[in-house]
């Protein structure tokens, strides 16, 4: 047990009065086009979640039990071919549960356990309960939460093990199920929705859910969600159920009542058979009109008046923290992130060295070669691309990747009210931009020593780090629009090809066609090498007059010219690779809001 005291108004477990959700007059449709006709997907669905109890949502699939579970939580959006209507109340005083402060007082789990797979049940219940709970609350106080709700959940034999994934071992299904309830009990929601909580689950680990849900709800917090087909211990477990069929309620009421309701209906439940994988049959192979005849489907008879008191709070009090410390939150996990998983630590500086070491061998002492030699020249001049080039892939991919791959993880953080877009998107920037300057840090050490480049040893480095930024700037925003990782990986391409065609370096710009020719001007690539070029070849541009017909000045000044650099305009090309870092990022940082909003 915990060392630390805790009192009933800190413990999310302590009984509390609880409240009645109920529900009427449910529709969701889909407008019909010219090839498809418009389509119902609910109609009229009412219900309760009484207080104290733990209601189910059963039906076959494509019933609705996840679009009515959405709709109840607020998370279904409206507009265009989609139409929602609903009357949700909570001790009969209605509600409107898409707006902010109600959903800051409900919880919702989703069927994938959405956690940080490099932290522990632990650290995930105190930093949600960090990000939500008042900033007034002391760090001994999230402490006493954390290890109360640690205690309760039946969590503390592994609070302190990795939660995992399918590629890093931890802690079981049936504990980071658990977890997940535990992150969003921490603000005490008067509701809690739950999407398939026992999928994936063995019986035990199902049966442990099912009981801490019972618990969840003896406390006063009302629990409501969707299961396909339980086993019969779990089903009797239920103490409500509605079943759902072709998005109409098929029956509400009490477990207990069942086998008499079915009776009536003149389908009674077998002797020894279980009651959920009847009423899972009698669904989907009785058809609708004859069960329609039998007395199902019957519609709202309740009489719903309104109260005015009961409800929930209509604007919450709670002052949270704000961005700045929701971002160094953020940036905190997100470093003990990188350093726990190793395996990706190590491919990323392990190719970092690898790749640069093979470009200082191939290229070893060309930049200390006398430029009489043409070759010498050119050779001198391949290595400054590779370099560059490799530096701008060595950065862009890692955060093509990053934004897909966090993607579950930060929507679900965002829907329940961690944090804003903008901390988590700063929070992104800090981290790419920490981790590009080591990777381009050790990059440069190694090449800059090997191949002997002329230019400063931290210009040449900026100017790298520069590119690399604005390159990571180009990813984050495909990372931004993309949904998974598998597409990311078809994007990728998409992200280095356009810049090393248009750069100007490989192909000349007048050999483009002329309605091409303008890619040049959005190429960091193109900038960031002109840049280089003029470092690496400074002796040419400052050379005393008398000098300026030897061999060596003139092959350097036909790189020069050649790629149009010209000392006079490196401000220029610094200051573009600024604006087009920014004109990125702030693109990136709308399509990231927008896809957030548009999800929930």
């Amino acid at each position: 047990m915990s060392s630390h005291s805790t009192t009933g108004a800190d413990d999310p477990f302590f009984p509390r009065e609880g409240k009645t959700l109920t529900w009427s007059k449910v529709n969701m449709s889909v407008a019909g086009t010219k090839k498809k006709p418009p389509k119902s997907l609910l109609q009229d669905v009412w219900g309760e979640c009484p207080k104290k109890e733990i209601t189910a949502i059963m039906g076959p699939s494509g019933a609705g039990k996840t679009s009515l579970l959405n709709i109840i939580a607020g998370r279904s959006r409206t507009g265009g071919a989609l139409s929602v209507t609903a009357d949700v109340r909570l001790n009969n005083s209605p509600v409107d549960p898409t707006s902010l402060d109600i959903r800051k007082q409900i919880a919702f789990v989703a069927q994938d356990d959405s956690l940080m797979a490099t932290a522990t049940p632990r650290e995930s219940i105190r930093f949600s309960a960090k990000l939500r709970l008042s900033r007034a609350t002391t760090e001994e106080e999230l402490d006493t939460l954390t290890d109360t709700m640690i205690d309760s959940l039946g969590l503390s034999h592994c609070a302190d093990t990795y939660v995992g994934s399918a590629l890093m071992k931890g802690i079981s299904g049936g504990e980071r199920k658990r977890t997940s309830v535990g992150v969003e009990l921490v603000t005490k929601p008067a509701i809690i929705f739950l999407d398939e909580p026992t999928s994936g689950l063995d019986s035990y680990s199902a049966t442990q859910v099912i009981e801490l849900l019972h618990k969840v709800a003896e406390a006063g917090t009302s629990v409501l969600f969707t299961i396909h087909q339980p086993s019969s211990e779990i089903f009797n477990a239920f103490d409500h159920l509605i079943l759902l069929n072709k998005g109409r309620v098929m029956y509400q009421g009490a477990v207990g009542s069942i086998p008499t309701f079915f009776e009536n209906c003149k389908h009674p439940v077998p002797p020894n058979y279980n009651p959920a994988d009847w009423i899972m049959t009698i669904a989907q192979q009785i058809p609708e009109e004859q069960l329609n005849q039998d007395g199902f489907f019957q519609s709202d008879n309740r009489n719903l008046g309104v109260s005015l008191d009961g409800g929930f709070s209509k604007k919450s009090d709670i002052i949270t923290h704000g961005g700045a410390v929701q971002s160094s939150m953020l940036f905190k996990r997100e470093l003990q992130n990188i350093v726990r998983d190793k395996a990706s630590l190590g491919a990323r500086f392990g190719i970092t060295i690898f790749l640069n070491l093979l470009f200082g061998i191939i290229f070893l002492d060309v930049g200390r070669l006398d430029n009489e030699n043409v070759s010498n020249t050119r050779s001198h001049f391949g290595a400054l691309v590779m370099v560059m080039i490799s530096s701008m892939f060595g950065a862009a991919q890692p955060a093509l990747f990053a934004i897909p791959v966090e993607r579950p993880v930060f929507l679900r953080e965002y829907s329940t009210n961690h944090y804003g877009v903008l901390p988590y998107f700063m929070n992104r920037l800090a981290i790419e931009a920490t981790m590009t300057f080591l990777q381009t840090l050790v990059a440069m050490l190694i090449v800059h020593w090997l191949i002997g480049f002329q230019a400063n040893f931290f210009m040449l480095a900026l100017i790298a780090y520069a590119l690399s930024m604005a390159s990571t700037a180009v990813a984050v925003l495909l990372g931004c629009a993309i949904d998974d990782t598998k597409m990311a990986q078809e994007f990728l391409p998409l992200l280095f090809v356009p810049q090393m065609l248009f750069a100007g370096f490989f192909v000349a710009v007048e050999f483009l066609p002329n309605w091409l020719q303008w890619v040049q001007y959005v190429c960091s690539l193109s900038y960031a090498l002109r840049l280089a070029m003029l470092a690496e070849f400074d002796s040419c541009v400052n050379v005393e007059p008398e000098f300026s017909n030897s061999t060596s000045v003139s092959n350097c000044l036909m790189i020069l010219k050649d790629i149009n650099s010209d000392y006079d305009s490196a401000w220029w090309y610094w200051l573009l690779l600024g604006a087009l870092f920014l004109v990125l990022r702030l693109w990136a940082l709308w399509v990231l809001k927008s896809k957030a909003q548009s999800f929930y």
